[in-house]
């Protein structure tokens, strides 16, 4: 019941995290939740410090506010909506619709937990976001659940003018205290470390098409960078969930290093960056 309550929270907290990497779905389903006993609807609204695409941003600090509105069914498929609003020292605008749809899973004994999952995403005519080019994703992960470390393996291809392989590989510990204010109520601490790999092909698609200065005019690294399949970060989180009969609320402090951004072995600057969430389970 703890890893269902935890993943349930977590992966609508990742949902709406204003696509903190944007079109990368594996790692939210990793902690998606499984089937349940009725169907849910899910809303709430996610706060994100600093938007990025596995720490690559532009030269602004874009925060993002999104609302969602999700529905779980029983049989573990769901969908879910979210709206990204963003704003920094240029502008304030809407900047995107991220529709996804999937199927969580877990044996019975809560060994193992998984999820498949297809995202399309909507971005508004010139939104300033490294990965605005991103049309689709498709993505799986597998979780082995137990007392000592969860180990999360999963693998999603993005679609733009190019396709995107991308593998992610994670470890995590859950944490949990009990009635602290409450009979039930909950407060579970995760520390956990990824590192994600694939090809940037959408790189190269967003600086032609979007004029996008991230990664400047004659890098011919770059351009051979983007049909390798390298590392992509590495990242270190603490997600916070405390959770109150049908309400949750989601602090994510997550310190991220980007690798191989301009060409083989060219890291970039670390970031750390802050994503909370509030959401209602009805």
């Amino acid at each position: 019941m703890l890893h269902r309550l935890f993943y349930l929270s977590l992966f609508i907290a990742i949902t709406g995290s204003c696509i903190a990497q944007v079109g990368d779905s594996t790692r939210q389903a990793a902690k998606d939740t499984v089937a349940r006993k009725k169907t849910h609807l899910v809303l709430g609204f996610t706060y994100n410090s600093d938007m990025n695409y596995y720490g690559r941003t532009d030269s602004l600090v874009t925060a993002g506010v999104c609302p969602f509105i999700g529905i779980s069914f029983k049989d573990g498929l769901y969908l879910n909506s979210t709206f990204v609003f963003i704003r920094n020292t240029a502008e304030s605008r809407y900047a995107a619709t991220l529709l996804e749809g999937g199927y969580g899973f877990e044996n019975k004994k809560e060994t193992w937990a998984g999820n498949i999952s297809v995202t399309q995403f909507f971005y508004q005519s010139g939104t300033g976001l490294v990965a605005s080019v991103i049309k689709q994703d498709a993505a799986a992960s597998i979780t082995h659940l137990n007392k000592i470390v969860d180990i999360t393996l999963g693998a999603d291809v993005k679609f733009s003018n190019s396709t995107d392989p991308g593998a992610q590989a994670g470890l995590d510990h859950i944490i949990r205290f009990t009635r602290l204010l409450d009979k039930k109520d909950v407060l579970v601490l995760d520390p956990s470390a990824y590192v994600y790999a694939g090809t940037q092909h959408f790189i190269q698609t967003f600086y032609q098409q979007q004029h996008f200065l991230l990664f400047p005019t004659g890098e011919t690294q770059q351009t051979q960078n983007v049909d390798q399949f390298n590392v992509l970060a590495y990242e270190f989180s603490m997600p916070v969930v405390y959770a109150y009969r049908k309400f949750n609320l989601i602090v994510t402090p997550a310190y991220i290093l980007p690798q191989n951004v301009s060409g083989p072995g060219v890291a970039g600057p670390s970031l750390f960056y802050v994503t909370a969430t509030a959401k209602f389970t009805l």
